[in-house]
């Protein structure tokens, strides 16, 4: 029996707690106002930049967490989100000062922690996969920051270490839990539009800022910013200030544009809609994309693009930067149009009730935190299950070895792992990690 079976069986069994009282943790026992430590879900964070501040923020906020670490490279980060969990429980508890919350350099330190639960994992693109893969072998639960990881290998050893661990994983594709994008998936799922005649996914353009041309500066003093844990796996490269925090992820050798970032976003939904989270993407055509003029040794992403993604079922979603933002699907009889804010659809099915058990993810409003907690407690899965996100990932890693191959067309072997077609744009998939780091699941 898995972690997350067992976990889900001691839910039903609250006597389960007068003979296993460390495993009842992660139970249901102690829900609500003044939960005892015992059943307490004890958070860490590894990646303390602006996006998992804000991760960090979603869980303080929910009753039976606790945030007891925070670990990035960088001290003024880490010591702002340590500030912040303190004051929270300062506030909380109506006292001056609260201290405990663990400040780490080192995230195995931070995993090492036997009353640690669980982790949100929100560094960058070419950080995700080591913690993951660490977090998954000490058994702790992991909130990822989407894309999953910086390459297929990483997302596929990824995907085998949290399946073997059964810890649960939730990705931060978080729009799977907004309403108007759970309505249109409802909408397209439920047959409401008739046969899909065509799908559109509009992704942001922009980037790389002129700063990934930056010259480089001495390197920061490591009691401050660690710039050899930050490359960590990435290929060196000389210390430049202002391509860091943040426009890391116009270079390659970190993440992948906008279109990885924001892929398992709007595509993410598209693919929901069409009921094709099962199912591994069988090619890329007509792909292209605008590069800006920098040294190859940056190894820029593009700042426009532009492919198709075809499914073996004949499915194919058309992904460009010049589309409007958000999903477009028009079937044989209606349409619906959905982004962030705002959504639209045919006349005639706007005032259409989708009875609840018709619905994806049912009636539920718990926000897409919540739904982490409630599988950990439950032994459910995520409205974001690695395996699924992981596939969409690979749409992103794919389109890119594309476009940064010059290849219009490429032929995915999802079994074999390889492009079939264009060797010169598989060798864009291959993973070279930087001694002594090692992609080990």
């Amino acid at each position: 029996m898995n972690r997350r079976a067992f976990f889900k069986l001691l839910a039903t069994a609250a006597p389960a707690a007068l003979v296993f009282p460390q495993i009842v943790r992660a139970s249901t026992l102690g829900l609500g106002g003044g939960i005892a430590p015992s059943n307490r879900l004890n958070f860490g964070l590894i990646g303390a930049g602006g996006q998992g501040t804000m991760d960090m923020n979603a869980f303080l906020g929910l009753s039976g967490i606790q945030m007891i670490g925070v670990c990035d490279v960088d001290r003024a980060r880490r010591v702002g989100a340590q500030k912040i969990v303190e004051s929270k429980y300062a506030n909380r508890q109506g006292v001056d000062k609260y201290q405990g919350c663990g400040s780490y350099l080192d995230y195995e330190e931070l995993l090492a922690r036997p009353d640690l639960d669980a982790v949100i994992v929100a560094t960058p693109d070419h950080w995700h996969a080591l913690p993951v893969l660490a977090a998954a072998r000490a058994g702790k639960h992991i909130f990822g920051e989407k894309p999953i990881a910086n390459s297929i290998a990483e997302c596929r050893a990824m995907v085998a270490a949290v399946e073997r661990s059964g810890v649960v994983f939730q990705a931060n594709n978080w729009q799977r839990s907004g309403a108007g994008f759970r309505r249109a998936i409802d909408l397209a799922r439920g047959g409401h539009l008739g046969k899909i005649k065509r799908v559109m996914v509009g992704l942001p353009s922009g980037g790389p800022r002129p700063t990934l041309n930056d010259k480089p500066t001495p390197t920061p003093a490591a009691a401050d910013f660690d710039f050899a844990r930050w490359l960590g796996p990435a290929p060196y490269r000389p210390y430049r200030e202002k391509s860091i925090h943040f426009h890391w992820r116009w270079s390659y050798d970190f993440g992948g544009g906008q279109l990885s970032d924001w892929i398992c976003h709007h595509y993410d939904i598209a693919v929901l809609a069409l009921g094709l989270q099962g199912e591994e993407v069988a090619a890329i055509r007509n792909a292209s994309a605008t590069f800006p003029d920098l040294p190859a040794e940056l190894r820029a992403t593009a700042t426009d693009y532009s492919f198709e993604a075809v499914y073996h079922n004949g499915t194919v979603i058309s992904v460009s930067s010049k589309n409007p933002s958000g999903v477009r699907i028009e079937g044989t009889d209606g349409w619906l149009s959905v982004t962030r804010g705002s959504s639209d659809c045919s006349p005639h099915l706007k005032r259409l009730v989708i009875p609840s058990d018709q619905q994806i993810y049912g009636t539920s409003t718990a926000s897409h935190a919540q739904n982490m907690i409630d599988a950990i407690r439950t032994g459910a899965v995520t409205r974001s299950p690695i395996a699924e996100v992981s596939r969409v990932t690979t749409v992103a890693h794919l389109a890119n070895a594309a476009l940064r191959s010059g290849r219009e067309n490429i032929t995915w072997n999802a079994t074999a792992g390889e492009i079939t077609d264009a060797p010169d744009a598989q060798r864009f998939l291959a993973v070279t990690y930087r001694a002594p780091y090692v992609l080990q699941g």
